[in-house]
């Protein structure tokens, strides 16, 4: 381990954008929405899409305890290999474009949960229940990009080749339009190499089933459900995440709705 030179930067930063976000949160509280209308934009639709920048300042505090080449993959490997037969190194070997592409679509549709969710609960005029949404929301990411720097994990896609374990010939998946979108990101610079665990899109996974079912009933349950289930398999076939990254967000996910709700009641 090693002190980071910038730690009490980004704890002030982080200890100010709490309060920043606890007086948005709180403003205007006990009152109709009509009566601040002019705050609808920032305090129920800013949220949505807060992940973009907070997943970019998570990768300023990724490596504050540890350095940027450190990881637990080797253990995690061991394990998933003990405990489920380590499916992130053969589920995708050997198959054709068009399955690639069918579970890269499902990893990419991670990006429509949250906006259609608040897309709905906006034309309902359900404004408190698009706040609890948007809490769990959020309250997941909060928890997983905390956690990221206390156990730095690079993923599948990265330690299986520098552990000997894939070629790296076989790293990249080939595929059409989404798999060719995927590829674009995670191939970029926009991934933080060691924040895989817990899986963020996990956790937000279950916060979309969970909300489809409370949104649109038993077929929001069905469809959020087998949307959900889709992606949880994508996320180990395309070599994003880990099984145990997989259930420790979801785990994050049910405890992100379950405060949320307490925060939020509608």
């Amino acid at each position: 381990r090693r002190p980071h030179p910038h730690r009490w930067r980004y704890h002030l930063i982080n200890i100010a954008l709490a309060v920043f976000f606890y007086g948005l949160a709180t403003y205007g509280a006990g009152t109709e929405i009509a009566d601040w209308t002019p705050l609808i934009l920032v305090r129920l639709w800013l949220p949505i899409f807060y992940f973009w920048w907070a997943y970019t300042w998570a990768g300023k505090t990724l490596h504050v305890f540890y350095e940027p080449e450190f990881s637990f993959d080797r253990p995690l490997i061991d394990a998933e290999e003990r405990w489920f037969g380590n499916p992130s190194l053969w589920m995708a070997r050997g198959q054709p474009a068009w399955l690639n592409e069918i579970n890269n679509f499902f990893y990419w549709s991670y990006y429509l949960y949250a906006p259609s969710l608040a897309v709905a609960l906006w034309a309902a005029g359900d404004w408190h229940r698009f706040e609890a949404m948007a809490m769990a929301i959020n309250l997941g990411y909060a928890i997983c990009y905390g956690l990221y720097p206390l156990y730095p994990l690079w993923g599948p896609r990265w330690a299986l080749v520098s552990e000997g374990l894939l070629p790296r010939s076989e790293q990249i998946l080939d595929g059409y339009l989404f798999t060719g979108f995927m590829n674009r990101i995670m191939w970029s610079d926009t991934p933080h190499k060691g924040g895989a665990m817990p899986s963020a899109h996990s956790a937000t996974c279950v916060t979309f089933m969970i909300w489809c079912a409370r949104v649109w009933g038993t077929e929001g349950m069905i469809v959020g459900g087998g949307i959900g289930i889709a992606m949880f398999i994508s996320t180990v076939y395309g070599r994003y995440h880990y099984v145990i990254d997989v259930i420790v967000g979801v785990a994050i996910g049910f405890v992100a709705v379950f405060l949320a709700d307490l925060l939020v009641p509608y």
